[in-house]
This record gives C-alpha cells, structure tokens and sequence, in this order.
C-alpha cells in the first residue's frame, strides 16, 4: 500500500486478503483481508470482513486489530481506481474510533 496511486509514492503497508465470487454477474464478492500499516504514529494491523462491490465503492467493517490498532472500532472504504488488465488498483480510505478504554496513556 503506498500513500498515493503511483509505483514511486512512499510505501505504508500491505494488504493480505482473499474474495469470493457472491452474485451471478461477478460483480459482489464476500472479502476477508488484513491490513498491515506501519506510519510514523501507528503501528500494527487491521482485520476486515465484507461484502465488495467490484466496480463501486464498499465499506468494509474492522473485526480486530493488533499494536496500535488494538480495539479500534470503525470501518474502510474500497474504491476502484483503475479496472484495467489483471491488476485492480483501489483507493482506501480509513474511518477509526479509538475508544477511551483502548488509547494508551502516555509514561
């Protein structure tokens, strides 16, 4: 993943996951995937399961998260950016509720 849709933009994590086919036109699919961020303030990962509209955007809820992103609460948007070729690129947009219980108070 990298802060912008271009091959030299600065590098801020990966995206692991998997879909699955769910609508006879091959447009929907059920998506599971971990994202895996390391920025200058956040470090860790988050876990998404959705449904996935391949040619709109789709909002993916977070189920669980590791390091910084220990029981943070919230949603990620997909959006296809370009469709063509076996390559698909998507934009990623992060929407996150730290809840008072799980940010980390400062020693």
């Amino acid at each position: 993943m990298t802060l912008a849709a271009n091959g030299s933009s600065k590098t801020v994590g990966t995206c692991e996951g998997t879909s699955i086919t769910s609508s006879l036109d091959g447009l929907q699919s059920i998506s599971i995937a971990k994202i895996t961020l390391s920025l200058k303030h956040y470090k860790g990962s988050l876990s998404i399961v959705g449904g996935t509209h391949n040619i709109k955007p789709s909002d993916h809820p977070v189920v669980g998260g590791t390091g910084d992103f220990l029981f943070v609460q919230g949603y990620v948007t997909s959006s296809p950016v370009d469709l063509k070729g076996l390559t698909v690129v998507y934009k990623i947009e992060f929407h996150l509720y730290w809840p008072p219980y799980a940010i980390q108070e400062s020693s």
